[in-house]
């Protein structure tokens, strides 16, 4: 009887700890503290390329887009010829989109960060869904998680060169 009445003890006091936690391991799931839909990062599969900052917007009074601060330390000053943010995977030449993006002034020396504006004031540059179109205001508090393309040249051999990055975080 002893015995029986010991297991008894046993199952109900740690079946109800397992049960709590179970309960919380839920909660916390609902609450999406495991999800990785939640996780920002900006960063390039080429060494020497980063995104010194970065903030994808979506504005009611102007363009929506990537906020991108690029610092290279490739070893040689770099100009930026083409950029392309986008969800789809594959991409070409072509697809570079250079809108809102002033070309001829995105001379990035080695060692430092510029944004990809051609300016000192950072602006938004497109960035493409899934469906085609851009983000826009109604984008707000969605997540987007896309790829960054960048087409420069190398200032001191002349020869152009094509870096891919990662882009996600909550639209501001």
């Amino acid at each position: 009887m002893r015995r029986a009445q010991a297991a008894m003890e046993y199952l109900i006091t740690y079946g109800w700890a397992i049960l709590i936690m179970l309960v919380v391991v839920g909660v916390l799931f609902y609450l999406g503290v495991f999800s990785p839909r939640g996780v920002s990062g900006c960063s390039f599969q080429s060494p020497g390329f980063t995104c010194y900052a970065y903030k994808l917007t979506a504005n009611t009074s102007g363009v929506s887009g990537l906020i991108l601060d690029l610092g290279q330390a490739t070893g040689h000053d770099i100009k930026v010829i083409g950029f392309n943010c986008t969800t789809a995977e594959t991409w070409t030449v072509s697809d570079f989109s250079p809108t809102g993006l002033n070309a001829n002034n995105v001379t990035v020396p080695s060692g430092s960060h510029k944004p990809l504006n051609g300016t000192t004031t950072p602006m938004p540059l497109p960035c493409w869904k899934a469906d085609g179109s851009m983000i826009g205001p109604g984008d707000a508090d969605q997540y987007y998680k896309g790829k960054i393309y960048i087409h420069y040249i190398d200032l001191e051999t002349n020869m152009d060169h094509k870096v891919t990055g990662d882009i996600s975080g909550r639209i501001e």
